[in-house]
């Protein structure tokens, strides 16, 4: 199971909206709470389920961290949105670091994973100390809806992902890989620190292989 939930955990970084015209690239730090609402299907293993997820971004790039396996595996998400390129990245501090780069019928495959309408309201929830507004998702592939919080001040592109047309930050949303639902909550929120870019940039030495032998890795983990 602990397997399963860092192949799903690569994935989330992450509709049908444009963005608002006050939208505009910023950076930040963010910190996600992830919950599992469906968690009393997997009993006692739930217990290694990933707990929280940091997103770094500036501007068109963004990374997305989160660890495992007792802090002994982290896994890493690069965007870069204007150069169109996403990479994965498996730190593991007992074996050896794999990583791939995702090709365009990869990154297509992943963003038609489910078919996502969004219905914007003005209803406003305050997450973290930042004021977010309420939208609803109507996932079409899966006949289902559950809502989301945003921030409309900030433009942020979540490509490699259903949520590829939907141009906010998001403060608040759920997300579901192999019939496994992730709730993710900002906790923090930091968009006034200054962020060093070199975050985005690949450091260290990996072995380079497709997405589906990245997945196969891990699940041999």
């Amino acid at each position: 199971m602990r397997k399963l939930i860092f192949s799903l955990i690569i994935l989330v970084t992450i509709a049908g909206c444009k963005p608002s015209n006050n939208a505009k690239p910023g950076q930040g730090f963010i910190t996600y709470r992830v919950t599992y609402p469906d968690a009393q299907k997997f009993s006692a293993k739930s217990i290694l389920f990933p707990r929280e997820i940091a997103l770094v971004f500036k501007n068109d790039k963004a990374a997305f961290v989160t660890t495992g396996g007792f802090g002994m595996i982290e896994l890493v998400n690069l965007l870069d949105h204007k150069e169109k390129k996403f990479v994965s990245l498996l730190i593991d501090h007992s074996r050896k670091n794999v990583g791939c780069i995702l090709t365009p019928d990869e990154i297509k495959q992943n963003e038609s994973s489910a078919q996502y309408e969004i219905k914007e309201t003005n209803e406003t929830k305050t997450i973290a100390g930042v004021e977010s507004r309420k939208a609803i998702v109507h996932d079409v592939t899966n006949n289902k809806s559950f809502d989301i919080y945003f921030d409309d001040k900030i433009k942020f592109m979540y490509w490699n992902s259903p949520f590829k047309d939907f141009n906010y930050l998001l403060t608040e949303y759920t997300h579901t890989i192999n019939g496994l639902t992730m709730h993710l909550e900002a906790t923090k929120i930091d968009l006034a620190s200054p962020v060093d870019t070199n975050i985005f940039t690949v450091q260290g030495s990996y072995e380079w292989v497709n997405q589906k032998t990245f997945f196969d890795y891990l699940a041999g983990l």
